[in-house]
């Protein structure tokens, strides 16, 4: 009969080894199941129930569970839950620990996986993205074990808080003294829930209340140098509590508003606990509060302005609303000082919140504002004030419809001077982002037009004065004095790339006759704006019929002296010379046949030329 224990020493120690231990030490795990398997295929139920009689509660309930007969879908889901002991879930928790720590050890060592250095000239940094993203793992896997852990007090019963206040040390001190955690350690959404699991477990069973969980993590909060907790999952766990413990983080927010721990983080509109604050106000305190302390914030945050000023018109009260809306359009144009305080008759908002690098779409609520204040000035009488807040509401709405906005400033009734501005704002507007931009205005001395085709073209549509003829002699006039080269020409380059591309999808819908000319001269795709459509239809009915003739007509006399020239070539690359020299045959095969003819005479000794040629299949 074999014994049931075998006696073996371990560094003269004398150890006892059950048949169990052995078996685990001698066997796979794939071995260990194959056994099982045989045994019980053996075993009758009363030598299972003897075997199970022996072993502890939670073990002998487990086993019954995974080896009990088929049930209904709802049983087995339950079952599969529940079918895993506490003793192998502690070892799994364990185990991720283990693995959590043997990260923050790594990430502690001078030269570890961490330690990152892209190129060897480059110096090496702290990779904190790595580090989180590799505990974010480890934290998911721990996530669904942590209520049973903390329950059943598992091993690192001192929770997450701890543990990473610990680890910002160990970091801090580990890595080379020059080197920075540049960015910070922040962490992802399931450490900072689990984070918070843990400590409202510790809290609850402290009999204390959610608002001492918070005032807990914003003490943590103060101790931690680098480490930040991941902004939406703070808030979705604490908005996911009941609402009594809400409620009472509520009045305890509000009691210690003016502490130090609090203040600044309640009233800094990005911070996490400002945002729950207001949330939690607007669900339990009287809509008053609520508004008052979004008021109170509207010089960080425009938008907060907005449900203040709908309270105050519901409510009648036009001028303390009129206060409210200058207020607002302070915040929303606090970066352009010049034009606070902003009324509506001296400029448009749209150009100056920036709106033409953006799509209309994208302004809701500066529309809305607009809305509110022309309610306001309606009831107040102001008549000049609202016409103007109408043309300030379509510049939103149809700011590149040069038609709708013509109307708009025409139809409109407001006085000499409000027109004058607002009209010039928007054409100056307009202008601005028509003009083509050059890289060379910024390398060199050269200066964009001040005065060119498109000042004239909304003159000529706006002036009775002028019109179609005027245009018409100033854009002939300007073509005939054009400089023959880009040197001399200057800023008036690419307001002639404009105005050829604008011609050719008029005259061919960019279907060009000179499709290399004008993918490789005119570059038709860097000169786009949203306002094209109009311009063009405009360009269409005030040119002179044969515009485009007399434009290309001085590409094909000019060409050749905007070739550039081998000899400004970097890197022995001439892909560029070559293409270009494509496009002056297709549009003046004479000037390309005496250019490459120099060409052949002065950069006879250049191969990477020709071979550049060749490649285009250019003599």
């Amino acid at each position: 009969m074999p014994k049931k224990n075998q006696i073996f020493y371990k560094d003269n120690v004398k150890v006892e080894s059950s048949l169990g231990s052995r078996i685990l030490q001698g066997l796979t795990e794939a071995e260990i199941s194959q056994l099982l398997d045989s045994l019980f295929a053996i075993l009758s139920d009363e030598q299972r129930q003897t075997a199970f009689a022996q072993l502890e509660a939670d073990t002998h309930t487990t086993l019954i569970q995974i080896i009990a007969p088929s049930q209904t879908g709802e049983q087995a889901k339950t079952t599969k839950r529940q079918a895993t002991s506490l003793a192998k879930l502690a070892q799994t928790w364990s185990d991720l620990w283990r693995e959590w720590n043997e990260i923050i050890t790594e990430a502690s060592q001078s030269e570890g996986k961490y330690i990152v250095q892209e190129e060897s000239w480059e110096e090496p940094y702290f990779d904190d993205c790595a580090l989180v993203e590799d505990l974010e793992a480890v934290a998911q896997k721990m996530k669904p074990l942590l209520e049973t852990a903390f329950t059943n007090s598992f091993s690192y019963a001192h929770g997450f808080a701890a543990n990473l206040l610990e680890a910002e040390s160990e970091i801090s001190d580990g890595i080379a003294d020059w080197m920075e955690i540049r960015d910070g350690i922040n962490l992802q959404p399931t450490i900072t829930h689990c984070l918070l699991e843990w400590e409202w477990l510790r809290i609850q069973k402290q009999g204390q209340d959610a608002f001492k969980l918070a005032k807990q993590i914003r003490e943590w909060e103060e101790k931690v140098f680098h480490i930040s907790l991941d902004d939406d999952a703070v808030i979705d766990f604490f908005s996911d509590l009941p609402d009594e413990q809400k409620k009472l983080v509520l009045a305890g927010m509000t009691a210690e508003r003016d502490s130090s721990l609090w203040k600044y983080d309640l009233e800094n509109t990005f911070s996490y606990w400002h945002l729950f604050y207001m949330e939690v106000l607007r669900q339990f305190a009287t809509p008053e509060i609520y508004l008052n302390n979004l008021r109170a914030t509207i010089s960080q945050e425009w938008q907060n302005g907005l449900p203040v000023i709908e309270d105050l018109l519901a409510k009648q009260e036009y001028r303390e609303s009129l206060t409210v809306i200058q207020e607002t359009l302070d915040a929303l144009l606090k970066n352009k000082p010049d034009l606070n305080p902003w009324t509506p008759e001296n400029s448009l908002l749209f150009v100056a919140v920036g709106g033409f690098s953006y799509e209309p779409g994208n302004w809701e609520k500066e529309k809305t504002l607009l809305r509110y204040y022309q309610q306001a000035v309606r009831e107040l009488g102001e008549i000049e004030w609202v016409n103007a807040l109408s043309i300030q509401h379509i510049t939103f709405e149809c700011c590149y419809d040069w038609s709708s906005m013509f109307k708009a400033f025409t139809e409109i009734p407001v006085n000499k001077d409000t027109h004058k501005a607002l009209f010039t704002s928007w054409r100056e507007s307009i202008i601005k982002r028509g003009t083509p931009y050059r890289y060379s205005y910024f390398y060199t001395n050269q200066k964009p037009v001040d005065t060119w085709w498109l000042h004239w073209l909304l003159d000529s549509i706006t002036s009775k004065e002028k019109g179609h003829t005027w245009f018409r002699q100033q854009i002939i006039e300007w073509l005939e004095n054009l400089p023959g080269d880009e040197g001399q020409l200057g800023g008036e380059y690419s307001i002639l790339h404009l105005l050829t591309k604008d011609l050719t999808e008029i005259k061919y819908q960019g279907k060009s006759p000179y499709p290399k000319f004008y993918e490789i001269v005119i570059l038709p795709n860097q000169l786009s704006t949203r306002d094209d459509i109009s311009r063009r239809m405009y360009l269409q009915e005030y040119a002179p019929p044969d515009l485009w003739e007399r434009v290309m007509a001085y590409w094909q006399a000019n060409l050749h002296n905007f070739v550039p020239r081998p000899d400004s070539s970097q890197s022995s690359d001439y892909t560029k010379n070559a293409q270009w020299m494509s496009a002056l045959k297709e549009l003046a095969p004479q000037s390309y046949d005496s250019l490459l003819s120099q060409w052949k005479v002065q950069h006879k000794r250049r191969p990477n030329l020709w071979k550049a040629m060749r490649n285009l299949g250019l003599d």
